[in-house]
């Protein structure tokens, strides 16, 4: 297969919001907008900003010609991501609606969770066909999350659901509802940094303290994954809701090997304290779980990749992903130019095709 004829879904791409909770003031009612008026119009960010690209971590290149953040203006975005790489699918997930996580207010949460919603479906859905959106929801209320899932889920272009995370691990059965309704709807859940980790009372923390720069931050991120994953499957999520799938956004995968070496050893140890876990926990992450590329993690030798993306079984759990327009974007140029094309073409477009529904899989 030659690279000309790559076919490409992009399954991790960050459009912004101009203006912030200002902007979508058109999607809220009268009432809520006199809420969020003045300094409640901003959501809270982490003071520990990447030292790269200014104050959002967006590529100053991906400004759009008649301004804005990078990432606001869904024409631009064609032209300067889905057309450049001849990307077939994008799948939007807004790290500002991410950000909800930071709100103590439940109200606030899912009112703004669901304007999230319509304006993406308004404003990017309707520009071109190639846009997908992971919806958000706020899970301050799993019960409300669940009515927004079964509002717009069954519509097109939906395609998962972004939940940002509380402190509170995956497995619990408080996110129940919100797996019932995605499961129902044939949504997978993504779970993605959001900024906010270890900042706010709210959010998820990381182990051990808090990180003092964001150096620290970064390269903790995937311990939040591995704590999500690992309750998720121990506490039987996926036994409850058999059909239920995960990606695991922006995390990284090279520890993926070692979470899924040791929880099969612990459950051989240990499996009289979860009864309800049938197999191996490996064979329930390889079924459910889903991981993205970027940030493409780079081996100082390509053999070692090439050992960790057959560890993790990348051919059914890597999905392909850019972070555009972020500071550490990967593009398909870049990313795995040295993997072996039948295994490149499952990861840059057929598992992903397979998990949302997109296209016909390519040959291989």
């Amino acid at each position: 297969m030659t690279e000309d004829k790559m076919r490409i879904i992009d399954s991790d791409v960050h459009p912004w919001i101009n203006g912030d909770i200002e902007g979508l003031m058109p999607y809220l009612s009268t009432a809520w907008q006199r809420r969020f008026e003045g300094k409640r119009s901003t959501l809270p960010d982490h003071p520990l900003r990447p030292p790269l690209a200014g104050a959002t971590s967006i590529r100053r290149d991906a400004t759009p010609p008649g301004g804005g953040a990078g990432g606001s203006d869904p024409e631009f975005m064609k032209e300067d991501h889905l057309d450049r790489y001849n990307i077939e699918y994008a799948v939007l997930s807004s790290i500002q609606a991410g950000k909800l996580v930071t709100l103590p207010n439940t109200d606030e949460a899912v009112t703004l969770a669901r304007a999230f919603n319509d304006y993406f479906r308004e404003e990017w859905l309707a520009v071109d066909s190639r846009y997908r959106l992971a919806m958000s929801v706020a899970p301050h209320d799993p019960f409300v999350a669940a009515e927004e899932i079964r509002r717009i889920g069954d519509e097109e272009g939906i395609v998962a659901v972004f939940v940002p995370l509380l402190n509170i691990l995956m497995g619990n059965r408080y996110y129940y509802p919100i797996y019932e309704a995605a499961e129902e709807r044939g949504l997978p859940i993504l779970i993605h940094p959001t900024g906010t980790e270890g900042g706010f009372q709210t959010s998820v923390a990381f182990a051990g303290g808090i990180p003092s720069t964001y150096i620290e931050r970064h390269t903790v991120f995937p311990e939040i994954a591995m704590a999500s994953i690992t309750s998720m499957v121990l506490e039987g999520v996926f036994v409850r809701f058999p059909e239920l799938k995960v990606v695991a956004a922006e995390f990284g995968y090279s520890w993926a090997p070692h979470m899924l070496w040791r929880m099969d050893q612990n459950w051989r140890e240990f499996r009289r304290e979860v009864p309800w876990i049938k197999h191996e926990p490996s064979k329930y992450v390889l079924k459910h779980i889903r991981f993205t590329s970027q940030p493409a993690e780079e081996p100082e030798k390509t053999e070692y990749l090439l050992q960790i993306l057959e560890m993790v079984h990348a051919d059914r759990t890597m999905l392909f992903s850019t972070d555009y327009p972020h500071w550490d974007t990967d593009t398909p140029e870049t990313a795995y130019r040295r993997l072996p094309e039948p295994m490149k073409q499952r990861i840059f477009y057929n598992n992903a095709a397979e998990l949302y529904g997109l296209g016909t899989p390519a040959q291989v």
